[in-house]
């Protein structure tokens, strides 16, 4: 078995699996309480599809996953469809103790709204025609669903999500 040479989107790649693996797309609910508010449920429901989504295309792209165009596919269009609701889910500000949303999202909903937007278009570049597509499109997708999370979502307990 040779070693492959670590080039920065091998790197890329190896982050964004590392982020995944560490919990940073985590979902759950908290073993003290149920989510109530029936829209903040929505917007759970929603970030769940995109995680089941992206889990699949990075552990495709990762090797631990035998590539399947017709599952990547699949998978592409779940994002698609998702990252569109975005900011509909978060349009109204409601929160519920077991959120991980911030209020900032409603403060600057503008770059809130911009960041979904990008997330909806790297989903829209994701190419799942082959492995070597899904390669080179999947780390943006990451990269996009990272930087929201990192400006909009407090950072998560074990078993909270949205």
């Amino acid at each position: 078995m040779s070693l492959r040479k670590i080039t920065p989107w091998r790197s890329a790649l190896l982050f964004a699996a590392l982020v995944l693996t560490l919990g940073i797309f985590g979902v759950g609910l908290q073993a003290s309480g149920q989510i109530t508010d029936k829209h903040v449920k929505d917007r759970v429901t929603l970030m769940t599809s995109q995680k089941a989504a992206l889990t699949l295309l990075s552990d495709m792209v990762a090797g631990r996953t035998v590539f399947d165009a017709p599952r990547a596919k699949a998978a592409r269009r779940t994002l698609i469809g998702t990252t569109g609701r975005i900011a509909k889910r978060f349009k109204k500000q409601r929160m519920d103790p077991n959120s991980h949303a911030r209020t900032e999202i409603w403060q600057h909903w503008d770059d809130f709204e911009h960041r979904a937007e990008t997330a909806r278009q790297s989903a829209k570049q994701i190419n799942s025609k082959s492995l070597s597509g899904l390669r080179r499109t999947v780390p943006a997708m990451m990269q996009a669903c990272f930087s929201c999370h990192q400006t909009y979502r407090s950072t998560p307990n074990a078993f909270v999500t949205h």
